[in-house]
């Protein structure tokens, strides 16, 4: 989808084009699992990346500083990479992939690595600043309850060669707290996912 593996057959089409076409228009953002960030640079300094490196982006300094704020992070401008938390370097990778105004924010298990209490908190901010954004969110997750807690949609994949297995619409309000995850609607849904998960002929 990123354009980084080729596809050996078969076609991808994301935000209208194929993924090389859409990666050079800008129209993804890629936040890694690992934040990537230079360890040189200020926060700001590495949200301005994309917008350094790109002449087909017209933003600045004020919309770079107005993303920090949104991924609360306000007053860390000036920062270094080694200067933060875990949590907070991957708040500035997601502000840097959202600087280009990207139609599709494409995210691999961005919170893997971090204890489950981050983790949660992180979940939150996402979503709040996916509210905020009003762009598409692709996120790659091996756990049920985030997929349930932080989707409209999911896709169970197969083992590889990966294919959809199962497509599930979740049906929660969209202004989600963690008290919805005491509900029966979303026990339901992570039940259902926890299967899709399971091999073919394994016992439900």
């Amino acid at each position: 989808m990123a354009d980084i593996p080729k596809p050996t057959t078969g076609e991808v089409i994301g935000a209208g084009a194929d993924p090389g076409t859409a990666r050079r228009r800008r129209a993804f953002g890629f936040v890694f699992q690992d934040p990537t960030l230079l360890a040189w640079g200020t926060v700001l300094d590495n949200v301005m990346l994309p917008l350094e490196i790109s002449s087909q982006i017209r933003r600045g300094r004020d919309e770079a500083a107005a993303l920090l704020d949104l991924v609360g992070l306000k007053g860390f401008e000036h920062s270094y990479p080694w200067q933060l938390s875990g949590g907070m370097r991957q708040r500035v990778s997601i502000a840097r992939a959202l600087v280009a105004l990207p139609e599709i924010l494409l995210l691999d298990e961005p919170f893997g690595v971090f204890d489950e209490i981050t983790r949660e908190r992180l979940n939150e901010e996402l979503l709040r600043i996916w509210h905020s954004a009003q762009t598409t969110v692709l996120f790659v997750t091996h756990r049920a309850p985030r997929a349930a807690f932080l989707s409209d949609r999911v896709l169970v994949l197969t083992d590889r060669p990966a294919r959809v297995k199962t497509e599930i619409g979740i049906q929660l309000a969209r202004r989600r707290k963690p008290e919805v995850k005491e509900t029966e609607q979303f026990i339901r849904y992570t039940g259902a996912l926890r299967r899709g998960l399971q091999p073919d002929g394994a016992p439900a």
